[in-house]
């Protein structure tokens, strides 16, 4: 039901609540795509990955299934 309702446009302006994973995603992709541009191995970018994946990610996920 809620998707028919999203779908009508009843849940205009409220962003979803995947949106912070996918950014936290993004992110980390970009970290690994320049740790593997410039030394054509992953060396650096495992900490700022980590990180972005444990708080991103992480926190996301509690306020979503955390308080239900």
């Amino acid at each position: 039901m809620s998707m028919m309702r999203d779908a009508m446009g009843g849940n205009k302006g409220q962003p979803k609540w995947w949106y912070g994973i996918a950014v936290a995603v993004m992110i980390c992709a970009f970290f690994i795509g320049m740790d593997v541009y410039h030394n054509h191995t992953i060396t650096w970018s495992v900490w700022p990955v980590a990180a972005v994946l444990f708080f991103g990610v992480g926190f996301t996920l509690l306020n979503r299934f955390g308080r239900e």
